[in-house]
């Protein structure tokens, strides 16, 4: 009795295994598979950028002086001429006060002594040697691009207005020296009157400039002073932009910027709410110098400053300050047979895709061509229509197994 039961338990395990047996031989595997099309594969990076105006002024004083006025606050619409800032110029109309004063005296000077001269003359040269410096600062600023040219001309304008009425001086007392000796003063007189004059039309155009006035219509921006605080010279006060343009600043790897060249069409990208928005743009500018910049990390790393271009009408979508993504192509194909990298697997001497013809799982060996991090080129091995299996370590799979396609 125990025998037959033994007989049939042993029969019931052969029967399970030869129906695991025929099942594996004859069932299928389902799986994704990629129907291969020609299509456009491209080799890209992004770098995060900012938005910033095309046209942005800053506004900053020429003189050192307390804020009385500021009838305008961050945000406003302004037109050309208006004003923005008045500033305390009382010092400095008190001492043109004094040398028109002295212009109106010097006429009735019968004698004047060398120590004064050299004491004029000392002053004025501490001047321009300050001036020299301010210009200098400036220079560099400039070059760097964090300086405007009005800022330069005006430098550089001290500078020879100072040297000027220096030569003056000196030339006054060189002809006091002779007038002196011969007795002359009519000269000296006329000379000392033209450096008074100099050094008041100086004073009148810096108490000018104590109204600081819109060089544009435009929107202020970047207001850092309040009634009361003190103004520096050369620190702005305020920005000035226009709102119907705008550009965006992005600071690329040096390594990645000898793939860029001006012209070069990008894709800016914004993140709103989760949405992605996508503007085309243009390489403008692409700066001849790298310079060091912080890593999200920390690290310091070499990159240069790439100017872009929107390319069609924002809408007024875009904020002044803020980020979006900066994607360069930097190699493109089209019409190409692409596979992810992931389908790839190494096979005899060179690589190899599993393909599914009439339906059966076949070793499709392939010719790799132009490849991103994601996709690869496929040059030979492969037409269009074929069906490449995504999975190749998909358990089960070998030649001549049943697929089916879970998107069929």
């Amino acid at each position: 009795m125990k025998t037959k039961w033994k007989l049939i338990w042993g029969g019931l395990a052969l029967s399970v295994i030869l129906v695991f047996i025929v099942f594996n031989l004859s069932g299928s595997i389902e799986t994704e598979l990629l129907e291969v099309k020609p299509s456009t594969i491209a080799n890209t990076f992004k770098e995060e950028g900012t938005i910033v105006p095309q046209i942005e002024q800053p506004i900053y004083p020429l003189i050192n002086a307390k804020i009385i006025e500021l009838p305008v606050k961050e945000g406003q619409k302004v037109e050309e001429g208006q004003v923005l800032a008045v500033l305390d110029t009382t010092d400095l109309q008190f001492q043109l006060q004094q040398l028109q004063g002295q212009l109106t005296s010097i006429q009735g000077e019968q004698t004047q002594t060398f120590k004064d001269l050299e004491l004029q003359i000392k002053q004025i040269e501490l001047d321009l040697a300050a001036y020299e410096k301010e210009l200098e600062r400036i220079q560099e600023l400039y070059k760097m691009g964090a300086a405007t040219k009005k800022e330069l001309e005006e430098a550089e304008r001290l500078v020879r207005q100072t040297a000027l009425a220096l030569e003056q001086e000196k030339e006054t007392l060189r002809l006091f020296q002779e007038q002196e000796s011969s007795g002359g003063t009519t000269r000296f007189y006329t000379g000392r009157i033209e450096a008074i004059e100099a050094q008041i039309q100086h004073l009148e155009y810096q108490i000018n400039q104590g109204t600081l006035t819109a060089p544009s219509k435009g929107t202020v921006a970047n207001l850092s002073g309040k009634i009361g605080e003190m103004a520096k010279a050369g620190v702005p006060l305020m920005t000035v932009f226009q709102e119907d343009a705008y550009q965006v600043e992005v600071y690329v790897l040096a390594e990645d910027v000898t793939f860029l060249e001006k012209g070069m069409k990008v894709n800016l990208i914004q993140d709103r709410k989760g949405q992605e928005i996508t503007f085309p743009g243009i390489i403008r500018e692409i700066s001849p110098t790298a310079t060091e910049r912080l890593s999200p990390l920390g690290l310091e790393e070499q990159r240069v400053k790439v100017t872009v271009d929107f390319t069609s009408d924002t809408n007024n979508r875009v904020i002044p300050g803020s980020k979006l993504d900066v994607e360069f192509t930097t190699e493109k194909m089209e019409n190409q047979l692409v596979v992810p990298q992931t389908a790839l697997f190494p096979y005899e001497s060179g690589s190899a895709l599993w393909v599914v013809r009439q339906g059966k799982a076949r070793v499709q060996p392939v010719t790799e061509g132009f490849a991103t991090n994601e996709y690869v080129v496929i040059e030979k091995g492969l037409e269009a229509g074929d069906l490449v299996i995504l999975n190749p370590q998909l358990e089960g799979l070998k030649e001549g197994k049943k697929i089916k396609n879970i998107k069929g």
